[in-house]
């Protein structure tokens, strides 16, 4: 294992910013996990999947670093699916297993494995066909991350797992110098909601008619704000500030060249951790918000109410029991459980009302498996989910990509954490988009509802309008 330590007096979000400016073809993953903070570089073999039609074929494209003078890639493309997508990984992973000693869920760190993301819909797509996996951006894509950065008292520790790697110490020197360059500029950016309000409010309207009709008990309706920017890297940039403002605990960045991620979730899919008797797994999902208070008797007041909303509770509860479904597919019988139901956790703009699930895997069920069966997350669809989906696609103007997706790691121990791509920025080569929704039910107010979005989305909104307050 190769190891070097260079000063910096970069935050890890500000570095991640410069890798990607300087170095585009490094393919940059960082990842906030839990405040456990991780920056994977120039994996050794990554597998991107994305849709080539509209009749929906898929084309796997398979990257192996190889060095000569410089670092390069060689190029694979196979016809691929999701099923097939999950297996090449799973089998890689697993071919690379490594036993390491069992740790609690609070010390959950990448230690080399898989960073990536899987988009909403392809997940959703592999639960009903006819919904449509948007072509212009990849559907998913993981790496095997076997150069890494972690953060450390006065700077940064490069890590590399590969012996036979002798550039590490040219790369060591190429951070060193980007330490000092200039942060990238960042641009403004303006979006538009793409649905009037009366829009929205025609789709909340037919959302009722299908729970009426008993399609669904809940069903999750997103809106997306776009600005027609052909992508030139102009999401990185806006990282270091959106960080700072949400400090959210499952944050993560992705630059696939000509695709840029950027999530500031506060929201955990699963984490999976050892314990003696095998591999748990802890899911937490959101659902009920309220919008944050300057006034701290409001705020206190505006928390009560989330606490005490009989709807809310509701609407969380068929999420958990949704959950719980999902999972006992996968768990041993009677492992799955929920130890803390209903909890508020307060963020920079909104309070979320947040349940808690564990289980213990079967050791039959890889983590992979668990994580592709159990998307899209419930949480973000709804109830039943297939119908949800179907509705969601009917309804809503875009497809979603990878919003609503997760974004994370594996390590090949089993070990690994994923997020649900809520709050995020994606920009393809033709927009940049975000999206906000929430949760209806037939005791949703309409009104209430489409302010939901706003207050979810208003930071991230006027963040990227004006730069000059990151600077």
């Amino acid at each position: 294992m190769y190891k070097a330590f260079f000063l910096s007096p970069l935050t890890i979000a500000e570095l991640t910013a410069c890798i990607s400016h300087h170095y585009p073809t490094w393919q940059v993953c960082f990842l906030n996990n839990q405040h456990a903070p991780v920056i994977g570089i120039l994996p050794k073999i990554s597998w991107r999947l994305q849709a080539q039609d509209t009749a929906q074929d898929f084309v796997l494209t398979t990257a192996k670093r190889h060095i000569s003078d410089d670092i390069g890639y060689q190029h694979e493309r196979t016809n691929s699916d999701y099923a097939h997508f999950l297996t090449v990984i799973e089998n890689y992973s697993q071919q690379n297993y490594q036993a390491t000693p069992a740790s609690p869920n609070d010390a959950i760190v990448y230690h080399e494995g898989l960073m990536g993301f899987v988009g909403y819909d392809i997940a959703a797509h592999a639960l009903s066909h006819d919904i449509v996996v948007d072509n212009r951006q990849p559907a998913a894509f993981f790496g095997h991350y076997d150069i890494y950065i972690s953060p450390c008292v006065g700077g940064f520790e490069l890590i590399g797992n590969d012996a036979d790697l002798g550039i590490l110490p040219q790369i060591a020197s190429q951070l060193c110098k980007l330490t000092r360059q200039d942060l990238p500029t960042v641009t403004a950016l303006k979006l538009t909601a793409l649905w009037s309000k009366q829009d929205y409010l025609n789709a909340f309207e037919q959302v009722q008619r299908y729970l009426h009709a008993g399609d669904g008990y809940q069903i999750n309706l997103t809106q997306v704000w776009q600005s027609n920017t052909p992508h030139q890297r102009v999401l990185a940039a806006h990282l270091p500030y959106l960080m700072g403002i949400s400090n959210a605990p499952f944050a993560g960045f992705v630059d696939c060249g000509d695709f840029e991620l950027l999530s500031i979730s506060p929201e955990l899919f699963f984490s999976f951790y050892q314990q003696d008797d095998g591999i748990h797994i802890i899911t937490k999902p959101i659902k009920g918000t309220r919008p944050r208070a300057t006034n701290i008797q409001h705020d206190n007041q505006l928390k009560t109410e989330l606490a005490t909303s009989d709807k809310d509770i509701a609407e969380n509860l068929m999420i958990v029991d949704l959950l719980r479904n999902d999972l006992g597919k996968y768990a041993f019988t009677g492992s799955v459980k929920t130890p803390h139901r209903f909890a508020i956790e307060s963020f920079h703009n909104v309070h979320h009302m947040v349940s808690t699930i564990t289980a213990h895997l079967h050791p039959d069920n890889h983590p992979l498996s668990v994580l592709f069966g159990s998307l899209p997350a419930g949480s973000i669809t709804g109830t039943p989910k297939k119908r949800a989906c179907q509705i969601i696609a009917e309804l809503e103007t875009l497809p979603r990509g990878a919003y609503c997706g997760t974004l994370g790691f594996i390590n090949f121990d089993g070990t690994g954490r994923f997020n649900v791509l809520i709050r995020t920025l994606q920009a393809n080569a033709s927009s940049v988009s975000v999206w906000a929704g929430g949760g209806i039910t037939v005791r949703s107010d309409a009104l209430s509802e489409y302010q939901e979005c706003w207050d979810k989305i208003s930071t991230i909104l006027d963040a990227l309008q004006s730069p000059q307050s990151s600077s």
